[in-house]
């Protein structure tokens, strides 16, 4: 039984999301340590560099007089015990590499472990993508022909949408269809709080089933 926390973002920037992030950030105390996982970035465009201070930036805009810090897990690095950690968070960018990533280090059994421990994880877009059961919600991102899609299924066999606006709902129709089993599309500025199968929403978020009805979840 999961005891911990999953928040899950609907994406957008620092300002979209800070409603958000700040429910997550509340609930780390002082001296709490984040493991950042940004290994869905393309690492050609987007350094070592811009990860760190992105999310230094993105810490210090949401914990006030709290100390809080973190390290970084990349593409190449021995995969550490998360037990040391007080929250994950995962970043977005290409919803395909980031599951190839996990299911190739042993991460899904290891994440799942963590939140039965009462731990917090943080998905933000792809890191949010993959907790639902399928990632083939996402077009345009499996350039590399990775085979696998079943995602991690923590979301009452729901699969996601993330940066959804309603210009894409014949595309997210067409979705339930191929993967036969409803979506939760979230907006920029909304979010969803799993804990267990209770699921939490923050702002606006949507459900596609498979018979055309789009509905408020």
């Amino acid at each position: 039984m999961i005891k911990g926390k999953i928040f899950l973002s609907g994406g957008g920037n620092q300002e979209q999301s800070f409603e958000f992030d700040r429910k997550f950030f509340d609930l780390l105390g002082n001296n709490s340590k984040i493991l950042y996982i940004p290994v869905a970035l393309e690492r050609e465009t987007i350094g070592f560099e811009a990860c760190w201070d992105w999310f230094s930036n993105l810490i210090s805009t949401h914990t006030d007089n709290k100390d809080i810090d973190f390290n970084m897990l990349l593409e190449g690095d021995p995969i550490i015990n998360l037990d040391k950690y007080n929250a994950i968070y995962i970043g977005g960018g290409n919803t395909y590499k980031l599951l190839n990533f996990i299911n190739n280090n042993g991460l899904k059994d290891k994440i799942f472990d963590y939140l039965k421990e009462g731990k917090i994880i943080y998905g933000g877009s792809a890191g949010a993508i993959i907790f639902g059961k399928d990632i083939r919600t996402v077009e345009g991102e499996n350039d590399k022909n990775y085979k696998e899609y079943f995602g991690l299924n923590m979301i009452n066999d729901y699969s996601l949408v993330c940066h959804y606006n309603n210009v894409i709902d014949n595309k997210i129709f067409n979705s339930t269809q191929k993967i036969n089993h409803p979506i939760l599309a979230l907006p920029e500025e909304s979010g969803l709080i799993v804990s267990g199968e209770q699921i939490q929403t923050v702002g606006s978020v949507y459900l596609f089933n498979q018979n055309g009805e789009k509905k408020f979840f």
